[in-house]
């Protein structure tokens, strides 16, 4: 008897059908976008979507997210500027995106002088496609990606492409301004950015919209740092109460070269959020750093790879958090050591204060270590503030608000500390303060 082969069921997100990705590629691509959304598609509608019974989503209902009230942006068209910002100054060229459009603004000509392309992935396909055909959907993307990561892939609305040239110190670098006022519409950035061999370079973003606006974000970055670069991303995240987002990051670090990444985390109703980075040649290091605040009934929940797939490699993380009222925060983290990947230093510490009863937060730490000679730890705590620094900073004449403001605010510092940007840390400070005030 001769078996029959039966075809794979089709699985789509609700409005993300086959009919909705023919539409996508009606608004007109190059080739090579379209080659690789046809590609990112047929991977997407294989993939299961994720249920409660996933371990990466036992813990957040993957039906707390409403896709299917959410209408995707068509492509974001471009255009030739749009309202500054008072951070702008601190930068050579500032990005500003909003639900009908962007705008990529040199305030100078450094970038130019020094040979960075800071293009659009419309503009980077027609101008550089072996460089777009090489690293969108590359090396950077885990093998077994998920339905989000596919579904980023296939749909995304706007898309960045920046190239530093090799030696290129670009110290003042580039801001990318998220702003989104319109409602149950969904927002599906991409970002690509290739950092030169022995490269310098700094981008900051900073995500914003009003609480009264409902709506979704799916982000993916890929980061490539190659021989010798030293490439820092912040991303400050302060999408309003009414918002939902599902990140999923992936950076790949060459030999001697370091990924110096900070995620800092405030806004959303729901965000579902996973940073990965591999420290892939030897001598390469990643540190990332990372803070959230989930307040009210917020749900916040990040997962961190800390990847090891070359000998004599480094990472380093560090993740705090606090909750209040009924807000819930996860932290699933992992370091993973590959088969062959000896002499390597890797540390993960995610620190948590649960501020009163009625807030949760999860810290899941773990180890997946297939090599020998290495050495490899995590760390864990949760708790609320110690009782004896409270009396301590009330008997030299505090109040009891202001000696629980100043001990939270010392929680975080080791984390402010670091980021290289003094507004993002005052925007940071300020977010503290007025989620401690509510």
């Amino acid at each position: 008897m001769t078996e029959v082969a039966m075809e794979k069921p089709v699985d789509t997100l609700p409005g993300f059908d086959e009919a909705h990705f023919a539409a996508v590629l009606a608004q007109g691509e190059s080739a090579v976008l379209t080659a690789k959304r046809e590609e990112a598609f047929k991977d997407y509608v294989n993939i299961a979507s994720p249920t409660r019974t996933d371990e990466e989503w036992r813990r957040t209902d993957p039906s707390l997210f409403p896709i299917a009230d959410m209408k995707r942006l068509p492509n974001l068209p471009q255009v030739e500027s749009l309202p500054e910002s008072p951070w702008d100054a601190e930068f050579d060229v500032v990005i500003a995106v909003q639900a009908d459009g962007f705008a990529i603004m040199h305030r100078n000509g450094t970038a130019a002088e020094l040979g960075i392309s800071v293009l659009s992935l419309a503009e980077a396909a027609e101008q550089k496609p072996e460089l777009v055909n090489e690293y969108l959907q590359g090396r950077a993307l885990p093998a077994n990606s998920g339905k989000y990561e596919a579904f980023n892939d296939a749909f995304w609305n706007f898309g960045l492409f920046i190239h530093i040239p090799e030696k290129v110190e670009w110290e003042k670098g580039m801001l990318i301004r998220y702003q989104m006022d319109v409602n149950d519409s969904m927002l599906i950035p991409r970002m690509v950015v290739v950092a030169g061999p022995q490269s310098r370079a700094v981008i900051a973003e900073h995500l914003e919209s009003p609480d009264t606006v409902r709506f979704m974000a799916v982000p993916q970055r890929e980061l490539y740092v190659a021989e010798g670069a030293n490439f820092k991303l912040v991303s400050l995240q302060e999408w309003g109460l009414n918002s939902y987002q599902i990140t999923n990051d992936w950076g790949l670090v060459e030999r001697d070269a370091n990924l110096n990444w900070f995620t800092l985390n405030f806004g959303t109703a729901r965000s579902k959020m996973k940073f990965g980075s591999d420290v892939a040649g030897p001598g390469s290091a990643a540190d990332m750093d990372g803070l959230f605040f989930a307040s009210g009934e917020q749900h916040m929940d990040q997962r961190t790879l800390q990847i090891h797939s070359s000998p004599d490699t480094y990472s380093r993380l560090l993740y705090k958090g606090a909750v209040k009222d009924t807000g819930r925060s996860v932290y699933q983290g992992l370091i993973i050591a590959r088969p062959g990947a000896i002499r390597v230093d890797a540390y993960q510490t995610n620190n948590n204060l649960v501020l009163n009863e009625g807030a949760r937060a999860d810290s899941i730490p773990g180890l997946l270590i297939d090599a020998d000679d290495l050495k490899c730890s995590h760390g864990s705590t949760l708790g609320n503030l110690d009782p004896e620094q409270l009396f301590y900073l009330r008997s030299r004449g505090m109040s009891e608000h202001d000696a629980r403001q100043a001990l939270i605010m010392g929680f975080f510092e080791e984390v402010v500390d670091r980021i290289p940007q003094k507004f993002i840390q005052d925007i940071v400070h300020k977010n503290i303060e007025e989620k401690m005030e509510k």
